[in-house]
């Protein structure tokens, strides 16, 4: 009987550090996983700049959040065409505004992607994303910020406007500035759809982040790139075929592409 209360004493002591730990377990796996879902706190004596707002697509063939700009977010949905025919305008417009006034730019992320592939935007991608030299976006801070540009798409009457918009947080090249990794967007007013500008850096406008040798340039986002990647000769113009059932006809300003 003795043996008998012994095993039921630590069958039950057992059981009881089981669960502590188990308890245990769960309570440091909520805590992990509200600080991995927990935004990063903002860098001291900055605020976020851009607002987006959100629109859900869900078709048979198509899946994805596209962002709006809070400012030009349309009440009604676009359609997923809609939104299609509006990136290859904010591409187009983009790059000719751009040639205009000077500024050293090219595609990235994604839109690099699709170009590498098929000379096309992916067909699932929702947005465009560029980057710029850090001197090329202090040319647009200073000389075109908040401008207005038209720009008549293909198979439009009217032309649309877009607003030219740096962030005043762009001189910050730290990555610790994590609620502003934008430094500035081209922003369809029709729509709110926008193009995301990163200024790439080849030193530190602050004094924190600087990159690991002189041969290395970097985005405030984290993303680090060699200078050759960059630096290649002339062959790296290339043009977009947007021939593809909704994309409209070649673009006709062609695009620097860092490869």
């Amino acid at each position: 009987m003795v043996f008998v209360a012994w095993r039921r004493r630590r069958f039950i002591f057992l059981s009881a550090v089981g669960l502590f730990l188990v308890g245990l377990t769960l309570v440091g796996l909520r805590r992990s996983s509200i600080a991995a879902t927990s935004p990063l706190p903002l860098l001291p004596g900055t605020f976020q700049y851009f607002h987006e707002a959100d629109h859900h697509y869900k078709t048979h063939r198509f899946g994805a959040i596209s962002h709006f700009d809070a400012r030009y977010v349309p009440l009604q949905q676009p359609t997923i065409d809609d939104v299609r025919r509006t990136l290859v305008a904010l591409l187009k417009s983009y790059t000719a505004t751009m040639q205009k006034l000077g500024a050293e730019t090219w595609i990235a992320h994604g839109v690099l992607l699709g170009w590498h592939w098929n000379q096309k935007l992916l067909p699932w991608d929702t947005d465009i994303d560029v980057q710029m030299s850090a001197g090329s976006l202090t040319l647009l801070a200073t000389s075109y910020n908040m401008s207005k540009h038209e720009y008549t798409p293909p198979g439009e009457s009217a032309p649309r406007i877009y607003l030219l918009d740096i962030n005043p947080h762009h001189t910050i090249s730290s990555s610790r500035d994590v609620a502003n990794k934008i430094d500035a967007r081209w922003i369809d007013t029709t729509n709110g759809k926008y193009v995301d500008i990163t200024a790439v850096h080849s030193n530190t406008m602050s004094t924190t982040d600087v990159p690991s040798s002189s041969s290395e340039l970097f985005c405030k986002d984290g993303h680090r790139y060699a200078v050759s990647a960059l630096q290649r000769p002339p062959d790296y113009m290339a043009d977009f075929d947007f021939s593809e059932r909704i994309y409209f006809p070649c673009v006709s300003q062609p695009l620097r592409i860092p490869w």
